[in-house]
């Protein structure tokens, strides 16, 4: 395949992907091993763990 091709097919994933990203993030978070790695994946990202302490100790 050629630059193009692989250019188009790129582009057409990105699109499926945005299009359906609640329901690939769904679908992920069903699977409690895979939720458990996206959860500490998440943690480790300081503005997202910063968000969540910030409203888990909200008075």
């Amino acid at each position: 395949m050629n630059k193009w091709s692989y250019s188009l097919l790129a582009i057409a994933a990105g699109w499926l992907a945005y299009r359906y990203r609640y329901r690939m993030a769904d679908w992920a978070l069903r699977v409690p091993p895979l939720r458990k790695q996206l959860i500490r994946f998440a943690l480790n990202i300081p503005a997202v763990r910063g968000a969540l302490v910030s409203q888990m100790l909200r008075t």
